[in-house]
């Protein structure tokens, strides 16, 4: 019966390559069980990577939408902050106003006037303000701003009324330039863009609106409000004592009288608020649900793992005790 026998030389190979796989089993069980994630994906998914690529690539497109929602929610905020400012300035200066009228003293309506001209600045300013780089209240034209500035307005909205001989003709003439299209407003003064900006995406079915412009009629009837107080102490027109009260009460009724329209584009960015709001809670839920799912697929179990760990580690002790004995083994042992 022929005997088949395996020379030193293979012998040392083939333990050699024994102890290599065995040594190779143990560093990635040990980094399974580290980092908690498989070392061998594919193996694992048996080759179809479908769902995983699908939840990657949905989780992907969360993320874009992250960017958006959070882009959407510093807009929105700036311009609902910038709002309450104008409906506060205009809402103190419209009582100081008919207050001022019922005085009946000049010097408190003089003072009404350049607390008004004042506010006119801070008004403007505010509507010509920016939320990440990007004009808020000039349509898509977000680069440059809505409006001139208050100086340059009030010296149009000066050469408007020159000449104006009662309180009933300037209020005309004001209403003419800020509400008349094609009127000095929207020719000089409103530099934005008459087209709203694209609404923001915030998910695969929601969007959040934002309409608002410096040339909304609400605003523009601030404006007007405003500037009219601002003309009461004006030396160009020389009013009376009794044309300024009337000046001063019918512009602080008529700014008294449009804070609910400033209300109401508060409004209209405060929904749009709740929406993208609810649309980050939405999201952010999806997100935890496929990151839960993505773990499933790529995770090592640690229980198995630490079991075929510890199986290793006993082949890996069995590759040594052998390998030790048979470097005990010579001739001399057997020969007699």
């Amino acid at each position: 019966m022929p005997i088949t026998s395996v020379g030193d030389m293979a012998q040392h190979l083939m333990m050699s390559r024994r102890n290599t796989d065995v040594k190779n089993n143990l560093n990635r069980l040990a980094n399974e069980l580290g980092s908690g994630r498989k070392s061998d994906v594919a193996a694992s998914l048996k080759g179809d990577f479908n769902m995983l690529a699908s939840v990657e690539r949905q989780l992907t497109v969360l993320e874009g939408y992250g960017v958006a929602i959070s882009d959407a929610a510093v807009f929105s905020e700036v311009a609902q902050a910038s709002l309450k400012q104008v409906h506060a300035l205009s809402g103190d200066l419209a009582r100081d106003a008919l207050a001022s009228q019922n005085s009946g003293v000049e010097q408190t309506i003089d003072a009404v006037a350049r607390s008004a001209a004042n506010d006119f600045e801070s008004i403007v300013t505010t509507l010509n303000g920016r939320a990440s780089d990007r004009n808020l209240f000039a349509g898509t034209g977000t680069d440059g701003a809505a409006l001139v500035t208050a100086d340059d307005m009030m010296t149009q909205i000066r050469a408007a009324v020159a000449g104006a001989t009662s309180v009933s003709d300037i209020e005309a003439r004001l209403e003419t330039y800020f509400m008349t299209a094609g009127g000095g407003f929207e020719t000089g003064a409103y530099e934005g863009t008459t087209t709203n900006l694209a609404p923001f995406r915030l998910n695969d079915t929601q969007t959040a609106d934002f309409n608002v412009r410096a040339d909304d009629l609400a605003l523009r009837a601030v404006m007007r409000d405003t500037a009219m107080m601002a003309l009461a102490d004006d030396p160009g027109l020389n009013l009376s004592l009794v044309e300024k009260q009337d000046l001063m009460g019918r512009a602080g009724e008529s700014l008294l009288g449009n804070q609910d329209d400033v209300i109401s584009l508060q409004a209209d960015i405060g929904f749009n608020q709740e929406r993208i709001e609810n649309a980050k809670t939405n999201n952010s839920a999806q997100t935890s649900a496929l990151k839960i799912t993505q773990n499933d697929l790529l995770s090592a179990d640690a229980t198995q793992v630490a079991g075929e760990l510890q199986k290793v580690q006993v082949q890996l002790e069995m590759v040594y005790t052998i390998t030790a004995r048979l470097s005990q083994l010579t001739l001399a042992n057997y020969v007699r």
